[in-house]
């Protein structure tokens, strides 16, 4: 395996990482044989080189830093801040690795988790991360948040405490049962991206409410158009994010203070307690309604809505929709596209008003952020083993600067800060704000793949696409969904051992 040398020069020749766990591991140096300390950041043997395997996600440079069509966002920046390390380290080496194309991440990851091959930092979302905590895959990481970080000057946030340089609301969904296992540096936003010129031509304006954005739909459909288009996501993370907004809104008046009194971040434990306690069921008439309503727009949609377009933009591009639901990080693609040959803005998702649902606060709550936390990185527990954890730890401490920060998300353009103190492109200054300061989807307890595990979600997302697609029933989906949920509950309380208060 060849190793990178982590210099922008020479960047091209690096290491593409492989299936085979064997072959990663021969990269790798030998594990110490000490004794290594349990937690994060306690004192470990001091080693002649500490060798640091990194597989970056989206900051990965680009093979090309040519623009092109197919490679709208040409980036390596990231390299530069490794040098920065490693020209004050002069002990560390960084040999960081590329994904082959097609490979699922996430099975790839669990291949090398189970061969203990896998990178000693890579990104890892907590949604991810909380279904491997029972397997001592990752480390905790809130100790070491909780020291300082000794790259940030006296007075500024987080030089008397690391967590302190990341916006505690967005920062609020981290949590697993009030541990941290990784850290957060961008956020990023869902918005429905329009054709302003089509709108125009078809006589529509930007919708107000969920029922003018079918009536839009139908305008469209009337005019051999396909009313609204979406990045198609796996079912088990639902359909479309405004599926998650529209039971939001639904949910919000009677049941979100039940289930989630404090509106904070929504639990593990609190959704797995209301389900057993019957307060939060796929019974309710609310669920019913969000199901009835959501299925209202399945006729705009591309005949294929199932299946996950090789470029989720190339219908609004191509004029074939004057709708796409997409987010902030397809902004860079937009701007330089050599198909973009119109004017194109963007509306925030609908709100449901009482000529829609009867469950819904008059006047009509704003649909949530659908905003997430991104650019997530984690550290694992083969770095204890292999004795270079304080270094794992430190290099996440050194990217976090805000310097580094946004020299990095600047260069990629897709998403915005979760680190206070980095500039804010002043395209995003408005959701940015939102984001830090409301709490977005992390009230939506209704997220199965976040609220609930990755079983319960599968199952969720398998029922309610069956039913979308009319291979079900209205009431068989509802009980699936139950099955699915009661099933979490019993894995959470029963099974693991977790009390409800």
């Amino acid at each position: 395996m060849e190793k990178s040398t982590i210099s922008r020069r020479n960047f091209l020749k690096t290491v593409g990482a492989v299936s085979a766990g064997s072959l990663l591991a021969a990269c790798a140096p030998p594990a110490s044989t000490s004794q290594q300390q349990d937690a994060a950041g306690d004192d470990q043997p001091a080693a002649a080189t500490q060798h640091l395997i990194a597989w970056l996600g989206g900051w990965t440079p680009t093979e090309s830093m040519e623009r092109s069509e197919d490679n709208p966002n040409p980036h390596d920046k990231i390299l530069e801040v490794l040098d920065d390390y490693t020209a004050e380290h002069s002990g560390v080496e960084i040999e960081w690795i590329r994904l082959p194309s097609g490979v699922d991440s996430r099975e790839w990851m669990v291949a090398q988790q189970t061969a203990g091959t896998v990178p000693h930092i890579m990104p890892a979302a907590q949604w991810i991360i909380k279904e491997d905590v029972d397997k001592d895959w990752w480390v905790d990481l809130s100790a070491a948040l909780e020291e300082p970080n000794p790259y940030i000057a006296a007075g500024e946030p987080g030089s008397e405490r690391w967590l302190d340089q990341f916006f505690p609301t967005p920062n609020t969904m981290l949590f697993i049962e009030g541990n941290l296992y990784n850290v957060a540096f961008g956020i990023n936003t869902t918005w429905f991206f329009y054709n302003v010129d089509m709108f125009g031509e078809l006589g529509i304006s930007t919708p107000s409410n969920y029922a003018e954005f079918l009536e839009n739909c139908q305008v469209a459909k009337d005019a051999g158009l396909i009313g609204y288009d979406f990045y198609t996501l796996p079912p088990a993370d639902s359909d479309a994010w405004y599926r998650q907004q529209i039971g939001s809104m639904i949910m919000e008046r009677d049941l979100a203070p039940l289930v989630n009194p404090d509106f904070g971040f929504a639990e593990l434990s609190e959704v797995a307690c209301a389900i057993r306690e019957g307060i939060y069921h796929a019974h309710l008439p609310q669920f019913r309604q969000w199901l009835e309503l959501w299925k209202l727009n399945v006729p705009y949609r591309r005949a294929d809505w199932t299946v996950r377009a090789p470029d989720p933009n190339r219908l609004f591009l191509t004029k074939k929709t004057p709708i796409l639901e997409s987010g902030s990080w397809i902004i860079p693609q937009l701007e330089i596209d050599p198909l973009m040959d119109f004017e194109w803005a963007t509306f925030w998702a609908p709100p449901l008003t009482k000529a829609s649902s009867e469950y819904v606060t008059d006047p009509p709550t704003v649909a949530p952020n659908v905003g997430t936390v991104t650019d997530n990185y984690a550290i694992s527990t083969r770095a204890r083993r292999d004795g270079v954890l304080d270094t794992a730890i430190d290099l996440l401490r050194f990217m976090s600067h805000p310097e580094n920060v946004e020299k990095v998300q600047g260069e990629i353009g897709q998403n915005m800060p979760n680190v206070k103190g980095t500039a804010v492109p002043d395209r995003f200054a408005e959701a940015h704000k939102g984001l830090v300061e409301s709490i977005g989807y992390v009230t939506m307890f209704q997220y199965e793949i976040v609220t609930m595990d990755l079983e319960a979600s599968e199952l969720c997302g398998k029922a309610w696409w069956s039913y979308l697609l009319d291979e079900i029933s209205i009431d068989e989906c509802i009980e699936q969904n139950q099955a699915a949920f009661e099933g979490y509950a019993h894995r959470y309380i029963d099974e693991q051992g977790n009390a409800c208060m």
